[in-house]
């Protein structure tokens, strides 16, 4: 079962790097972030705040992202499957089908997981440089040096690949640009704006007015609830179209941040027995959003983290116990 799962996995990894709408989704993300994040983030007129509202704007636009790309990726390596029937090559031989769903679910998983940790990269990147508040701010040199040059570099390397040995481009691109990130980013810590040095410790020169632990417990949150909804996205992909799975998943998604407010016992409401229900099955994605803490210079508890990601954890594992149930009765002749 092992082998049978580790195969499936990894060729719907491939597959949905390969997809062409997940490498137009994640650059778009990733122009947004570093282009129009700290332009649109320019105008809060408080020492400080456009760099707040700056990482408010990029977490919200990491969570759609999520949400938008889980379900056509989904929808892709699932539902087109099933419609097209080419399932039946997998499932007539002896792959049960938790297998395969289970399986599919971890391939699209680790390519929202690579394409996520990039543009994280690219978040904490665009942070580092902040929103030009005054005409004295001074570009942050290393990282427009560095990241420009990891992205041609990784231009350059793509475009060779694809050209000379036929490999595909948006795969290549995303194999070059991860890595590359990465070293970016960490020789950037080593560096102030104008090239000086500096410990790798010091937190960006925003330190009075952002906590650096919260700006990480929040990426890592954000990512977990993408997680949940990559779960819905597979689950209802098993059974919907992909209009529809987009639709459910907003839902889910709408109904899960305006939880509190409407199921929830603190609202002034009394809470009725059909609100505890839908308080109880619907994800609470206000446990994963701490972008108001980090605006509001909040300390977020590391026990807080924690219990999250066991919340998120344990409610995965229970949309894809019901994901599997759906695909289980599901015709695929």
């Amino acid at each position: 079962m092992g082998n049978k799962l580790w195969t499936i996995t990894r060729n719907t990894f491939f597959e949905t790097i390969r997809q062409p709408i997940f490498g137009i989704l994640m650059w778009a993300t990733v122009v947004w972030i570093a282009v129009f994040g700290p332009t649109l983030s320019a105008f809060t007129l408080e020492a400080g705040g456009d760099t707040k509202m700056l990482i408010d704007n990029c977490l919200a636009t990491l969570l759609l992202f999520g949400l938008l790309t889980s379900v056509f990726s989904a929808s892709n390596v699932v539902t087109r499957e099933i419609e097209s029937h080419t399932v039946l090559t997998v499932i007539s031989k002896p792959v049960g089908r938790p297998t395969f769903f289970v399986g599919k679910y971890l391939g699209v998983a680790a390519a929202m997981f690579v394409a996520y940790y990039f543009l994280s990269i690219v978040f904490v990147m665009a942070v580092r440089h902040g929103v030009m508040e005054r005409a004295s701010d001074k570009y942050d040199q290393p990282v427009l040096v560095l990241g420009s040059a990891a992205l041609v570099i990784s231009l350059v390397a793509a475009g060779f690949c694809n050209y000379v040995y036929g490999w595909n481009f948006s795969t290549t691109l995303t194999a070059w640009i991860v890595p590359l990130a990465t070293v970016a980013l960490v020789v950037t810590l080593f560096f102030d704006k104008q090239w000086n040095p500096q410990s790798p410790t010091t937190y960006f020169g925003y330190k009075e007015s952002i906590n650096p632990m919260g700006v990480y417990f929040a990426i890592l949150l954000v990512f977990l609830a993408v997680m949940v909804l990559t779960a819905f996205a597979v689950a209802f992909a098993t059974r919907f179209s992909q209009v529809v799975t987009l639709v459910l998943c907003s839902g889910v998604f709408l109904l899960g941040l305006l939880s509190d407010y409407y199921f929830g016992p603190g609202h002034k409401h009394e809470q009725t027995q059909l609100a505890k229900l839908l308080y109880g099955v619907l994800p609470n994605f206000q446990f994963f959003w701490l972008g108001d803490a980090i605006t509001q210079q909040i300390d977020i508890p590391a026990a807080h983290v924690r219990r999250v990601c066991a919340y998120a954890g344990i409610y995965i594992a229970a949309v894809l116990a019901g994901g599997v149930a759906l695909f289980q009765t599901r015709e695929v002749g």
